[in-house]
């Protein structure tokens, strides 16, 4: 009786090894051209502050943003309010791993904001981007 208890634990025990394993090796990047990203929205005084960082795998061609729009709410609904694009200075880097930057605007107290920001990283095997969407209230 003792030797089918045991058994049955050491299957198990194997069981949830093996199940366990895909899990381990998995690949915690976001893709093969981007490592990690963040993006956050700070209102303060007036301001919307978009940061957003891009961190790649390797050097990349171009990396940064390739977009950020501000919405305002309005009612039920949003109206874009102003944005950003992949040529406008200081949204881009050539030639590099990484970028961090501010970009800032116009925000009013007590008004909702949503920010859609486009991150991307781009190299010989192709352009990857992630898009993340934040909520804000302006002060």
């Amino acid at each position: 009786m003792k030797m089918k208890r045991f058994s049955a634990l050491i299957m198990a025990s194997i069981c949830v090894f093996l199940l366990a394993c895909p899990v381990l090796a998995a690949d915690t990047r976001a893709s093969n051209q981007i490592n990690t990203y963040t993006v956050d929205v700070t209102p303060s005084s007036g301001n919307l502050a978009v940061d957003f960082y891009v961190y790649a795998n390797s050097t990349m061609t171009k990396i940064g943003c390739s977009s950020i729009k501000v919405y305002q709410k309005s009612g039920s609904s949003w109206s874009l309010q102003a944005s950003k694009s992949e040529s406008a200075s200081g949204m881009t880097k050539t030639n590099a791993n990484s970028i961090a930057k501010t970009m800032n605007f116009n925000g009013a107290s007590g008004v909702s904001y949503k920010v859609v920001v486009t991150v991307f990283a781009e190299n010989s095997a192709g352009r990857d981007s992630r898009t993340v969407t934040r909520y804000v209230t302006g002060k």
